[in-house]
């Protein structure tokens, strides 16, 4: 690959894990050896291990980079202990509608990263793809603010952050295959910014300066002639280190005041976002005191329901007990009945056998008399 440095070091570990979108899966690349991860994976001597999938993202349901980390996980097909990298490539297929939780997503993605990989470097490249046709400036807009999320959340993480990949390929229709896919030109483009990022993080410059000048003794002429040549290497050294192609103090500079920028801006927009959060939870709270008011309306109009009710039983209660009363008037007065037919029996019994004693008496008479007495009644 040409303008890549081939004088690397070995890195600590010689395996790589891939998580991402369908750029890293390799989707609008001719063969998969043309994908991006894989053309850095071999220009950086890493075993690549792939596990990207289609419209994946940090914060996208069923479908998200942290999943791709547990399927690298349960992958025993290779030692953990030897992945040197773990690149987290993504951001095209976010959503821009929570930029608060989207920054901690990423952040705790990275966390989960290190984790699972305690020994690996972990790279997080923001956006690697292209920007579809017909794309308006507010979806670009809002996609640079999520950009800028995953951007500040690997910067806070301490991984390599390789910036703002979505630029590499923008919408140039020579880079571009379908969708956010690149083609094999844009494959390559984004392999070259991989493998320039991960040698300029492990220190070592473009043009080697010269470091290590052996004297050598000759003619007191010579002598001076070779100091000179050795004063004039040590210059060109110094200058070539000087000017690698790393940006002069003005560029960092202008660069540090563009991300300050967008810092800025992203946190301008979560804020907004905030608010819009809290506006909708305010209305919310205040259909659902609306609701309670109404539920508490009819909760009253029940209780007087049940008051009137209850009002209504209490009267019935005392009508009953007023019947209730009367027919324990009419019993007892049909008891006081009762005993007054029982005493008149009784007397008319007594007087029947009154009757008889006196008709008996009376035959007695006529056959001879013996005085009787009157008969007592109740």
């Amino acid at each position: 690959m040409s303008g890549i440095n081939q004088t690397r070091a070995i890195p600590a570990g010689t395996h790589a894990v891939w998580c991402g979108d369908s750029v890293t899966q390799g989707t609008g690349a001719s063969t998969t050896a043309k994908r991006y991860s894989t053309l850095a994976s071999g220009e950086l001597n890493l075993t690549e291990h792939n596990y990207a999938k289609t419209n994946a993202g940090y914060l996208i349901d069923g479908n998200t980079i942290s999943m791709q980390l547990d399927a690298a996980n349960a992958d025993a097909g290779y030692p953990h202990d030897q992945v040197g990298y773990v690149f987290l490539m993504a951001g095209l297929t976010d959503s821009y509608e929570s930029l608060a939780n989207m920054q901690q997503t990423v952040a705790d993605t990275i966390a989960k990263a290190k984790r699972l990989f305690p020994v690996a470097r972990i790279v997080v490249g923001v956006g690697p793809g292209c920007i579809p046709d017909a794309t308006d400036a507010e979806a670009i807009a809002r996609q640079g603010h999520v950009l800028t999320a995953i951007t500040l959340a690997g910067t806070s993480a301490d991984a390599l952050v390789i910036h703002n990949m979505r630029a590499i390929c923008g919408s140039d229709p020579d880079m571009h295959a379908t969708g956010i896919n690149p083609n094999d030109e844009g494959m390559r483009l984004l392999a070259q910014a991989v493998v320039t990022s991960v040698d300029a993080d492990k220190g070592e410059p473009l043009d080697t300066p010269v470091t290590d000048l052996t004297r050598v003794y000759s003619s007191p002429g010579a002598d001076w002639a070779s100091r000179q040549v050795n004063a004039q290497r040590k210059r060109e050294a110094s200058k070539k280190e000087a000017n690698r192609p790393t940006g002069t103090e003005l560029t960092q500079l202008t660069s540090k005041l563009d991300a300050l920028t967008r810092a800025q801006g992203l946190q301008q927009v979560i804020l907004q976002q905030q608010q819009e959060q809290l506006r909708q939870q305010q209305e919310m709270l205040d259909r659902q005191q609306q609701q309670l008011k109404q539920q508490q309306d009819a909760l009253a109009g029940q209780q007087e329901q049940l008051r009137q009710q209850q009002a209504s039983l209490q009267s019935q209660q005392k009508q009953l007990e007023s019947i209730v009363g009367q027919q324990g008037e009419t019993v007892a007065s049909l008891q006081t009945v009762t005993a007054d037919l029982q005493k008149q029996a009784r007397n008319m019994s007594v007087l029947l056998n009154w009757c008889n004693v006196q008709f008996g008496a009376i035959s007695s008479y006529v056959e001879g008399y013996v005085p009787g007495s009157k008969p007592a009644l109740e």
